[in-house]
């Protein structure tokens, strides 16, 4: 789902500032899954053997990819988030901000901070073999109680607290911006001119773009609230394994990554289900034979129902349609 996502979302029709966010978001989350793939192995029975030792060398750098997606996803959420509040709450100074170059040099940055912030990660394991098995271990620095002090305190604040707050905002004001939108439209007159009900259409079409948008972050909020929330708690409790209690916490973090996981997949589900512009480029980029019988039923359905279920008159009492044929022998329309 996430490689069909960036295959459209980076075709030429679909460029915007906000499809650049999301592009990097499906990246961000293949190669979250990927990591999470692997260290799925982790606890395969087989897997302890000397020659598998190439495998728990990249191990703990695995584990320092899926920190950083985990932080990288929270942030482009926030980041796009609040890219389309101003663009729709603020549309003059969301002409300037929300452009596409701008959204790579945020990307980057987000990249690069996340990168940084993390990359004490590998340093917290060491892997060794003793008698013919490989055994992980964690170093020095690991263990250090100040140092997973700052670590956790950090991560909570800048990956958790921070963006969860400014998503939940920005959010709201979206999901009003929407509302209001639609009660303006609903409140409109009989009487409406033409060119008025281009501009209906385009803010519709704005709004399904905003909408899809809120879905996402919604989404995000449901199965990445609890994992965070189990960070926070393990900053102050954290019970050896083999008790009840650190059983309990054990099969809660399962869980609760698992939800993670399940957001990182799902995106592209939403996109198909809510965005008709995202559907119609999947299947003119992949089934281009289905893709025009979808357009022909679109476009068949959209004139039917904006001629027999539209409550919008003009205001010309007659409208009238039409057809010029050419014939080219007599050289004039007939």
């Amino acid at each position: 789902g996430n490689l069909l996502t960036v295959a459209v979302m980076t075709r030429p029709g679909m460029r915007s500032s906000t499809n650049t966010y999301l592009t990097a978001l499906a990246v961000t989350d293949l190669a979250y899954l990927t990591c999470v793939y692997t260290l799925s192995y982790e606890n395969h029975p087989g897997v302890t053997g000397v020659e598998y030792l190439w495998y728990w060398r990249i191990w703990k750098y695995a584990i320092w990819i899926v920190d950083c997606t985990m932080g990288i996803s929270v942030w482009l959420t926030a980041a796009f988030t609040f890219e389309r509040y101003i663009a729709v709450c603020h549309p003059l100074r969301g002409r300037v901000f929300c452009t596409e170059s701008r959204a790579r040099r945020f990307i980057l940055c987000i990249y690069v901070l996340c990168l940084l912030l993390t990359s004490t990660t590998p340093f917290e394991w060491s892997v060794e073999v003793k008698d013919g098995v490989v055994c992980k271990k964690m170093t020095p620095l690991g263990l250090d109680a100040m140092y997973r002090t700052v670590f956790y305190w950090g991560w909570a604040t800048l990956f958790v607290f921070v963006p969860l707050i400014v998503i939940s905002i920005f959010n709201t004001f979206l999901i009003e911006a929407v509302h209001r939108s639609k009660r303006q439209r609903s409140g409109l007159t009989q009487q409406v001119e033409p060119r008025d009900c281009a501009n209906s259409s385009r803010q519709r079409q704005e709004n399904k773009i905003t909408t899809t948008l809120i879905a996402v972050v919604i989404l995000f909020i449901i199965c990445q609230t609890p994992a965070a929330v189990m960070l926070v708690v393990y900053i102050f409790y954290d019970p050896d394994k083999n008790t009840p209690s650190g059983a309990i916490m054990l099969g809660l973090g399962n869980i609760f990554n698992f939800l993670t996981t399940v957001n990182a997949s799902s995106n592209f589900l939403l996109y198909c289900v809510m965005s008709d512009k995202y559907r119609r480029t999947l299947l003119l980029t992949f089934c281009p034979c289905l893709a025009t019988r979808h357009q022909r039923s679109h476009t068949f359905t959209s004139y039917y129902a904006s001629h027999h279920n539209s409550s919008v008159r003009f205001n010309s009492p007659i409208m009238l349609v039409v057809y010029i044929f050419y014939d080219p022998d007599k050289n004039t329309p007939s």
